[in-house]
Formats: C-alpha cells, sequence, structure tokens
C-alpha cells in the first residue's frame, strides 16, 4: 500500500480536496463528513465510500472544509485509542513501524494489516475501539469538533497486526450454555464424533466448538482424537478454514 510520505509528495497540509483525492489513490474508500464534524455528509454513509476520483473531486470542491472519512478496507484495522476512555498507546504493547495518526480529540489511530473477523473493541483494554471495513474513522487533516486537527505522526507501510494482540481484537466462539440434543449429550468419543458429524446447517461451528472442548478438558491435545474431530467436520460440511478457527478458539477457551 502506499505510504505517507508518498501521499505528502502529492497534497498540501491543509488541502482537504487534494488529501481526499491521494487517499482514493491509495485504494482507501473516501467519504465525506460534515465540517468540523464526525457525521457523514451524504444520505448513505460508509456505503457511499469510494474511490472513484471523479466523486472524490465533486464532494470536495476547491476550498472546501468538509473533513475526511475513510472506510479500511478489508484486511486492514484500525485500533482507535481514546485517551478521555483510559486509553493509551503503552497499553498496546510494542508496536511495529506503521501508519499512526493524532486524532483531534489527542488520541490516536493506529493502522494494521489482518484478514481476521475482529470484535469492536480490543479485550481487556480500555479506550481502545477497533475501526474495520463496517465503520469509518476521520482523517487528516480534518478537524475536530474542539477546533483541533487529525495529524499523521508516522509515514510507514501498514505493518501486520502484532501477534500479542491477535486474539484481543478476534471474535471468539461462544461457548455453548448447553450441549446440542440428543446424542450430543453423550461425552465418550464415538458420542462427540457422531454430534459433530450429524450437525445441520447453522449448528455445525458450535457442535463442533462444544466437542472440541470436550476433547481438550479429557484428552488435551491428542493427535489422534483431534484428527477424527476433523474428518467429523469435514463430512458435516465445514471447511478446513473453519475448523481449524473453531479448534483454535477451543483449545484458547480451554487452556
Amino acid at each position: 500500500m502506499t505510504t505517507l510520505d508518498e501521499l505528502r509528495a502529492q497534497v498540501g497540509w491543509w488541502q482537504y480536496r487534494d488529501h481526499a483525492l491521494a487517499y482514493a489513490r491509495a485504494g482507501l474508500p473516501v467519504l465525506p463528513l460534515i465540517e468540523q464534524g464526525k457525521a457523514p455528509a451524504t444520505a448513505h454513509g460508509k456505503d457511499d465510500a469510494t474511490t472513484d476520483p471523479a466523486q472524490v473531486a465533486a464532494w470536495w470542491p476547491q476550498g472546501s472544509c468538509r473533513n475526511i472519512g475513510v472506510r479500511p478496507p478489508v484486511g486492514v484495522v484500525v485500533l482507535d485509542v481514546d485517551p478521555r476512555s483510559g486509553g493509551t498507546l503503552e497499553s498496546l504493547g510494542a508496536l511495529p513501524d506503521t501508519w499512526i495518526a493524532e486524532t483531534g480529540g489527542g488520541g490516536w489511530h493506529c493502522w494494521f494489516r489482518h484478514s481476521g473477523r475482529v470484535r469492536g473493541k480490543v479485550a481487556g483494554l480500555a479506550g481502545v475501539d477497533i475501526k474495520s471495513n463496517s465503520g469509518y474513522l476521520v482523517m487528516p487533516p480534518s478537524q475536530h469538533p474542539n477546533g483541533g486537527h487529525y495529524q499523521w505522526l508516522t509515514a510507514h507501510p501498514i505493518a501486520p497486526l502484532p501477534v500479542h494482540l491477535v486474539d484481543a481484537v478476534a471474535v471468539s466462539a461462544p461457548t455453548p450454555r448447553c450441549p446440542p440434543t440428543g446424542a450430543a449429550r453423550a461425552t465418550d468419543s464415538a458420542g462427540l464424533l457422531a454430534t459433530v458429524a450429524g450437525a445441520g446447517e447453522g449448528n455445525r461451528n458450535s457442535a463442533l466448538f462444544w466437542a472440541a472442548c470436550r476433547v481438550f478438558e479429557q484428552y488435551g491435545t491428542d493427535a489422534a482424537r483431534l484428527a477424527q474431530l476433523v474428518d467429523a467436520a469435514r463430512s458435516a460440511g465445514l471447511s478446513d478454514i473453519e475448523i481449524e478457527r473453531t479448534l483454535r478458539s477451543a483449545e484458547r477457551r480451554c487452556a
């Protein structure tokens, strides 16, 4: 992805129109926000975000002071650190060089590459929200309602999400409150395998997660039993990616 140095070479620091066009050229879907605010200036909000330069130019005529919003591309997450809610950069631990912006409210936006599903807040940390393709965020040089401006602090390419934060941002599979009905109540190996293999669509991941937890609790990381569980999940119609994610979630839950 384009570096911030490359973006800065294309624009004047306070030229909103040029910034919006530069973000769009870099592959970041852009949407206009109200002046000195965070609310979208279009009818459909984030769903109007685009990289089309003609539309972006129309949204920001010369001299426009509309704030700039960006919908993070798929595969990118932004950690939104708000000190007013107790968030600190230090709470994130050691971070690689990446895009970091200071918000107009005195917080920070830290950009990372990450392809997994994410929750809305970083688990276990106060004041750190997660922005992803399901939402949008305010971009430099936009002006905060308090008068402060958003500004870039670093100019590095977007780095992968640090390993120590992956679990904290991931959506965890819920623990079933009770085992599935019927044969699923059996906790012996045959019963567990039958439960997974016979699970219907909409219940397959839940059944696999429940059965995997029972395996980890009773047998630990027994490779042979886990292999049988994988085979049963495949026969139920789950993909290898779904199986791997569910087993990892179960292992973390039972660790």
